[in-house]
């Protein structure tokens, strides 16, 4: 029997990834906000105190660059942006590690309100997220059941290892109900969170206690598998995208500390086997920007063909480009780049964090390789 292969090519106009001065100035304006607010010191002081991210950052990421209403419609309340424009947002945070749920309440979250089959009745619920007063936490890959009216989680229901869990104050989760699928959104104000232990300081993660928790059903049974699928790309372009950003601050940081540091009379940068090194962390992050740009951009694009393979391409390239950098960096920053006080772990235990929660780029290979027919 023959085996179908699809190309893997991209389909769309490659002009949907050119530089434009709208998205330019927006990478500018966060540029700014992150130089102002969220130094690496910054970023550590507010992992190590509760909820584990800056309360007041958040504030000013929603009331003044109003960043969760960016890709929402506007006749729901929101800007109107794409997500083209908002991977140029997640590039700059994540190449910052903001240990704010952006992910989650702002793109992941949001996205799953807008996609309700009655948007109607959670506009008070979008409102407050796309403001910033409420928190959204996402389990895409969890499940729990609720109970024969709907409108609660039934008993002894618990989701593992949930980002963001510990401080959000909804959960968008799968759910089981009259014997169907459904996504669901849970409020959390009652719920039990038992903080987990993790390797990424800049996403906490918590197991959750639902049961009894207040439900409402969002997406029913017909529109889950294609509202899921597509949060589940969203999630995934997103998280290339800040892989992406992360790649290209360690670049910089990277090129800046071997320019500085003299051995044997010379800057270390200006040696044979350390350029070569720098190249190969600047292809990658020349790939993982044009990989990362595609994907978010064709989430724009209605009815892509290219759109799931796109994607699992991005989260491939972006995921392999920021371990390696991180691990580039560590080694040539030196004895300093093996130490804590340096940035560098920081980076290294968010691309290994990713990894266990989302995937890394050998799962995000074997997608690709599903969806060519390899």
């Amino acid at each position: 029997m023959t085996q179908h292969r699809r190309t893997a090519q991209p389909e769309a106009d490659p002009s949907i990834i050119l530089p434009s001065e709208e998205r330019e100035e927006l990478r500018s304006v966060i540029a700014q906000f992150v130089a102002r607010h969220a130094t690496h010191e910054d970023v550590r002081a507010s992992t190590e105190a509760d909820p584990g991210f800056s309360q007041a950052r958040w504030a000013t990421l929603n009331e003044e660059l109003e960043i969760s209403a960016l890709a929402v419609p506007e006749d729901l309340g929101g800007h109107g942006f794409g997500f083209g424009d908002l991977g140029v947002v997640l590039e700059e945070t994540g190449a910052a590690l903001l240990p704010e749920p952006i992910l989650a309440s702002a793109v992941v979250g949001c996205r799953a309100l807008v996609r309700a089959d009655d948007t109607e009745a959670i506009s008070g619920l979008l409102a407050d997220v796309i403001a910033g007063r409420v928190t959204l936490a996402v389990a895409l890959d969890a499940s729990v059941a609720l109970d024969e009216d709907g409108d609660r989680v039934g008993a002894e229901q618990k989701t593992e290892g949930v980002l963001w869990g510990a401080a959000a104050d909804h959960l968008v989760v799968v759910a089981t109900h009259g014997g169907s699928d459904v996504l669901a959104v849970i409020d959390l104000s009652d719920a039990a969170r038992h903080p987990r232990e993790v390797m990424d300081l800049t996403r906490r993660r918590a197991d959750l206690d639902l049961a009894g928790a207040p439900a409402r059903v969002i997406v029913g049974a017909e529109r889950l598998g294609e509202v899921l699928a597509e949060l589940r790309r969203v999630q995934s372009a997103a998280l290339a995208a800040e892989h992406a950003g992360i790649a290209a601050h360690l670049v910089d940081i990277t090129v800046a500390y071997v320019q500085q540091r003299h051995q044997f009379g010379r800057a270390i940068g200006s040696f044979q086997a350390i350029k070569h090194r720098l190249a190969d962390m600047l292809v990658d992050r020349e790939r993982a920007r044009a990989a990362a740009m595609y994907a978010m951009a064709i989430l724009d694009e209605p009815d892509a063909a290219d759109a799931e393979i796109a994607v699992a391409v991005a989260s491939a390239v972006c995921a392999d480009a920021a371990t390696r950098s991180a691990y580039e960096a560590i080694q040539l920053h030196g004895g300093i780049g093996f130490t804590w006080e340096h940035s560098a772990h920081f980076y290294l235990r968010r691309v290994l964090g990713d990894e266990g929660a989302f995937g890394g780029g050998r799962q995000a290979r074997r997608v690709v390789a599903d969806l060519v027919g390899v």
